[in-house]
């Protein structure tokens, strides 16, 4: 599995873009934390949860480009069970690894969000 994904270049697109996602979810935990412009954090919000939801859409490009990598090896080979099922499990791990980086992101996303609007609220009511 990690021979697959040291493979493929989308893979490492992914990995790339979340672990810039999970920086930029840190800082909005950090600023959070001090207290330090609300505003700015939520300009910051928007941008992150963008590029959060491409996380799985980079994984269904990665699975197209893999199951096209792999009807291309069956024409040229011939179709058999092997070459198949390898390459469509190939073709598969890209979306598996871009759930897996989003879902968890999306989580402490929306945990930072319900954390800024209670502190706004906070503020509005002073």
């Amino acid at each position: 599995m990690i021979t697959q994904l040291l493979h493929s270049w989308i893979s490492g697109a992914i990995l790339l873009l979340a672990v810039f996602c999970y920086q930029q979810l840190w800082q909005q935990f950090l600023q959070l934390k001090s207290a330090n412009d609300l505003n700015q954090s939520s300009v910051e919000q928007q941008f992150c949860s963008i590029l959060i939801g491409a996380l799985p859409l980079l994984g269904l490009l990665g699975t197209i480009i893999g199951l096209l990598d792999c009807f291309a090896g069956i024409a040229s080979e011939g179709a058999s069970g092997a070459v198949l099922s390898g390459g469509i499990s190939d073709a598969l791990l890209t979306t598996q690894l871009g759930l897996v980086c989003a879902l968890p992101a999306w989580i402490l996303q929306g945990s930072i969000r319900s954390k800024v609007a209670r502190q706004q609220a906070f503020v509005m009511a002073r």
